[in-house]
């Protein structure tokens, strides 16, 4: 999952969050937007969500949008059109994901019988103590936080959120649970992303190509002649060129050109290609069934995207009203001339 909304958005900021001890003003979300902080600005399948939480990450989305365009050199200008919107629209749009993803795991965490307990507000309170510290005392981290518009309270509450999040991995990970993926589902998701596990032979080109070529047509006959090809393979592989062994290709990720790529997808589980030119050489592959360790995360984490992509999300009017670039504008002014409450 923040592999996230990308997380997992769900770590990416958290290490910016403890565990909070509240104030009674207005902070910066609240100031810059014109919302009352507490009111309900939406819901996700029926969770109502403070403004305060929306803003938070339509702040963040902004803060990234404009750190992106000062790396770049460009001239920030919220109103240039991007996939049918605006620049403005599409933070709007990002942060409302992020807000429903938040949401979502709230929601998965009633369904399947996850509470934080009193280990886990401990837990999160000594985090906050070890990140204060960190920040050179809390009176400097409360300072840090309320740029981002929150409090400990606040960010105590966006932490409780990852811890959730991880009593659902928990349960993801234990046989037989609610959320625990049979060997077949994997092997499905594997398939469906475009996931291959192949192993191969590779003859170098090295200085001589006509020789790698001749050797090439060597190994490919030894193969084809051998009564338990899948035992010759595994000792040709072992003794070629490409040390790195069986491998899980997902499409376009670099490990082998297209071309190999493409002749890996047109074998059967158990099948030998023929021999594959390339610019490094000549390949023979052989398709391995797929390798499902380590799938589960993204397995998971793309499940709970979709279910916060299929929740019903219901805004007020108060959000339809809201103007991301007008609200960014207040916001950075408010960060530059005075401290936070």
């Amino acid at each position: 999952m923040k592999k996230t909304v990308a997380v997992l958005l769900l770590c990416l900021c958290l290490s910016a969050c403890g565990a909070p001890s509240g104030d009674s003003g207005a902070s910066l979300l609240g100031r810059a937007s014109g919302l009352d902080e507490e009111l309900c600005l939406l819901t996700v399948d029926g969770r109502e969500v403070p403004a305060w939480r929306y803003l938070y990450w339509l702040a963040f989305t902004c803060d990234r949008v404009a750190e992106r365009y000062r790396e770049a050199g460009g001239v920030l200008d919220w109103q240039a059109p991007l996939d049918g919107g605006t620049l403005a629209d599409y933070a709007k749009d990002q942060a409302l994901a992020d807000t429903a993803l938040y949401a979502t795991v709230e929601n998965w965490a009633a369904r399947y019988g996850c509470a934080l307990s009193d280990q886990d507000r401990q837990a999160i309170d000594d985090d906050w103590a070890e990140m204060a510290q960190a920040h050179g005392g809390e009176a400097n981290y409360l300072e840090e936080l309320a740029r981002l518009g929150l409090n400990r309270e606040r960010a105590a509450e966006l932490t409780g959120v990852g811890t959730l999040y991880g009593k659902l991995c928990t349960l993801r990970d234990t046989a037989g649970s609610a959320l625990a993926p049979t060997q077949e589902t994997l092997e499905a998701f594997a398939a469906e992303s475009g996931r291959l596990t192949v192993d191969r032979v590779l003859i170098a080109a090295g200085n001589d190509r006509e020789a790698a070529r001749k050797k090439a047509a060597e190994t490919f006959a030894q193969l084809n002649g051998a009564e338990d090809q899948a035992a010759v393979f595994d000792a040709l592989a072992k003794a070629g060129d490409d040390t790195a062994g069986p491998r899980t290709v997902l499409s376009g990720d670099g490990q082998f050109p297209a071309e190999l790529e493409e002749a890996a997808q047109a074998l059967a589980v158990g099948q030998c290609s023929g021999i594959l030119e390339s610019d490094e050489g000549f390949s023979i592959l052989r398709r391995l069934p797929p390798e499902t360790a380590g799938l589960a995360e993204d397995y998971f984490d793309g499940l709970l995207r979709k279910g916060a992509e299929d929740s019903v999300v219901e805004t007020t009017a108060e959000y339809e009203g809201l103007d991301a670039a007008r609200f960014y504008q207040a916001l950075e002014t408010l960060r530059g001339t005075e401290k936070a409450p």
